[in-house]
Order: C-alpha cells, then structure tokens, then sequence
C-alpha cells in the first residue's frame, strides 16, 4: 500500500479526516456552510468582515498553507493532510466560474471556468480526478 504521509498508509482514516477538515475550512466564511454550522460566531465575523471567498480563498491562505508546512510545531502526519485539503479546495473553486479573489483584498476573481458550483458538470470533473 502506498503512503500519504510519512507513517500513515494512503486510507489511513485520521489524515483522511484531516483532508476533509482542510478541505473544508476555506468556506468558514461562508454562511451557509458546514463549518459555519458549527463555529457560527467565528464564522459571521469572517463573512461579514471579509465575505465569502475572500481570504481564506486568497494568495495569503495559500502563503499560510506554505508556512504552515515550514512549521516544526506540529508533526506532518497532521498538517500535511490539512494542508493538502485546503488547497485541493483552492483548485476546485478556481475551476468554478466564481473563481477566487487570489490578490484579496481586490474584488479581481481568478478563474479557470470549466463548470459551475454544484452543477453535474462540477460533479462529472471531481469524480475524474478522485478515480484519477
């Protein structure tokens, strides 16, 4: 079996659940989504001052990711599957005609268009690269 992370086998169910939680942490900002259900007072600051796709979708996240992995605080088995999630949620939403706000504060989206949120056309290219 191959290896995700130094120590972990590729399914191993704890960096998969961090995959996911980093997956889904750049749309803390957005109000209706999972995170935001959950931590919902950090989660209306965030929209309110920033909207969605504003930071948490910018080049500064990507930077932070980068640091993030720099880090020696925290083992890799753990920030690396998180890091891994949120940028994959990055190159998702830049394939949407939403796109990100890559030099945020700038209102200046940065797409690659090749579908719409939650169309079947979204669903057909995520289930590509998934059996990819």
């Amino acid at each position: 079996m191959g290896r995700a992370a130094p120590g972990f086998p590729t399914l191993d169910p704890f960096a998969l659940s961090l995959a996911i939680g980093g997956a889904l942490l750049p749309d803390i900002d957005h109000p209706q989504s999972w995170v935001e259900r959950r931590v919902r007072v950090i989660s209306h600051q965030l929209a309110a001052l920033i909207g969605h796709r504003g930071f948490t979708h910018s080049i500064l996240a990507v930077v932070g990711c980068g640091l993030l992995l720099r880090w020696r605080g925290v083992g890799r088995a753990v920030v690396d599957p998180l890091v891994v999630g949120y940028l994959s949620h990055l190159a998702a939403d830049l394939m949407t005609s939403g796109g990100l706000r890559l030099a945020w504060p700038s209102r200046r989206r940065f797409a690659i268009p090749l579908c719409e949120t939650g169309s079947s056309s979204e669903l057909v290219i995520a289930m590509s690269l998934w059996s990819g």
